[in-house]
């Protein structure tokens, strides 16, 4: 695929793996947790599970560097006073965030922006093979709508069996 052509929303082709459970566990355990950082401070992490069902982490902000305007704005949306565990169903074709992160998930920001409050991020595909175990436990789940002709008929159904009750809120960007 040409650079222009990865950032075609598609589902991307997936490995379809016999341990997807253990791989969704250790992605969501992956988001609870912080890094300390050198000077003893901690830093959160947007947890990205491929569609290859490697694991990638993306550092979210700095401690104490978020502009008090953002950090208004996110908690707007989502309050840090009981941190949420978040399943992000988005565009995760390796290449294109390879390339640019921001023009594959063109809300990504705001996912460091939440797990910057404390809440647990975790993106992914949202294949019919993986969308029990990528949902599972989520107190929320966030679709792009660009995916949502790729998901199977009954996604919502699906992510409601696992998640009782789950949240489900659409996100609609302009790329």
């Amino acid at each position: 695929m040409d650079q222009e052509n990865i950032f075609q929303v598609h589902m991307p082709e997936v490995d379809i793996r016999p341990d997807l459970k253990a791989i969704f566990q250790e992605a969501r355990e992956l988001a609870d947790q912080e890094t300390v950082l050198a000077d003893g401070t901690h830093q959160r992490r947007v947890v990205i599970v491929s569609p290859g069902r490697l694991i990638l982490l993306k550092d979210s902000y700095p401690p104490d560097t978020l502009p008090s305007e953002n950090r208004m704005v996110l908690e707007d949306l989502l309050p840090s006073e009981k941190p949420l565990k978040i399943a992000v169903i988005a565009y995760t074709y390796l290449e294109a965030l390879r390339v640019d992160i921001r023009r594959a998930i063109p809300f990504f920001d705001y996912l460091l922006g939440f797990t910057y409050l404390g809440h647990s991020v975790w993106i992914f595909e949202g294949h019919s093979s993986a969308l029990r175990e990528g949902c599972r436990d989520a107190d929320y789940v966030l679709v792009d709508q660009r995916m949502l002709p790729y998901l199977d008929e009954d996604w919502r159904q699906i992510i409601l069996s696992e998640n009782n009750p789950a949240n489900i809120r659409m996100l609609s960007v302009e790329n």
